[in-house]
């Protein structure tokens, strides 16, 4: 089943950098869309039939329009490049519901917001919400050149914003960074890869990320079994499928949309069993927890799953 949606019109398309595009959406019909907390994506139906998710920037964000950024991406799988190709002013979309795999914690400590290309919608939502909470905060925003960062008037003006540009080659690094930081400041980060691995090789205690790249999917070398506690069906996942694509032929109730590891719509709770987590929503330590996995890319290394669907 997919995941509901909201129906809405395209109502602003504006440049934010080189490369990358504000899009508005108001709601169609009369409705208004839920207020988002800082840090939540939603999905975009495009009319080719792709879903992608963005993050909403939340401080642009209220129950009568949603913004995004979309920068166009080299390797596009499709998404920005139609995006930047093909949309225009007054087409309709599906949204999905606001979901948030990336929210602040409650504390008084400080935070220091490490953001590398597109990666600085969510945080620019968290850094205007640690202000409003009268928390102390600090920005580091990593980008090619100042023509490629988003907001560069606003962070040019504020002191708790440090901008680091690719192309200085004396920039710093993150790593050199999180050393200079007091073990109690915590961290939220958002960025490719390489500046995660970058950071999670450095520190890893209150350190928080999203990745917005798509995970690799492995397929299952070895056939499993799966029972869906609540619906009473048991399935059998063969050597090379994904229990969702499995659990889309059943009548079992089961929510997905990106089927690439990074949405989070597919989580379900594991009663049972010992999954092999290979998306990119949990932490390494959440996954050790064993509470909850994404069945649309992750598989499982005992005989049987019990889930609670």
């Amino acid at each position: 089943m997919q995941a509901t949606t909201l129906r809405s019109q395209l109502s602003t398309i504006r440049y934010g950098a080189v490369d990358t595009v504000f899009y508005e959406f108001i709601p169609l019909d009369g409705e208004l869309f839920p207020v988002p907390d800082a840090g939540a994506h939603i999905d975009v139906h495009l009319p080719s039939g792709l879903i992608r998710q963005y993050s909403l920037i939340t401080p642009l964000t209220h129950a009568k329009s949603y913004v995004i950024a979309v920068k166009l991406d080299e390797n596009s799988r499709g998404g920005s490049h139609w995006m930047h190709e093909k949309a225009r002013v007054g087409m309709h979309f599906n949204l999905g519901l606001p979901r948030n795999n990336f929210p602040l914690r409650a504390g008084n400590e400080a935070v220091t917001l490490i953001a590398g290309g597109i990666g600085i919608t969510p945080i620019y939502s968290l850094l205007h919400a640690l202000e409003r909470d009268s928390r102390e905060v600090h920005l580091h925003y990593w980008c090619r050149t100042p023509l490629h960062g988003l907001f560069q008037k606003e962070f040019s003006m504020r002191r708790n914003v440090t901008m680091h540009y690719s192309e200085d080659t004396s920039h710093d690094t993150v790593s050199a960074l999180v050393n200079t930081l007091p073990e109690t400041s915590e961290i939220y980060c958002c960025g490719p890869q390489r500046m995660l691995d970058d950071l999670l090789q450095t520190r890893q205690s209150a350190v928080y990320i999203e990745k917005f790249g798509a995970v690799e999917v492995i397929p299952n070398e070895d056939a499993f079994t799966v029972f869906l506690a609540k619906s009473g069906i048991e399935v059998q996942v063969g050597a090379g499928e994904s229990i969702l694509e499995v659990l889309k032929e059943t009548a079992a109730d089961i929510m997905y949309s990106c089927e690439q590891g990074v949405c989070g719509a597919c989580e379900v709770k594991v009663l049972e069993g010992e999954p092999i987590h290979r998306d990119a929503v949990r932490s390494e330590a959440e996954h050790i927890r064993n509470k909850t996995m994404m069945i649309c890319c992750s598989g499982c290394r005992s005989n049987r799953l019990v889930l609670d669907v």
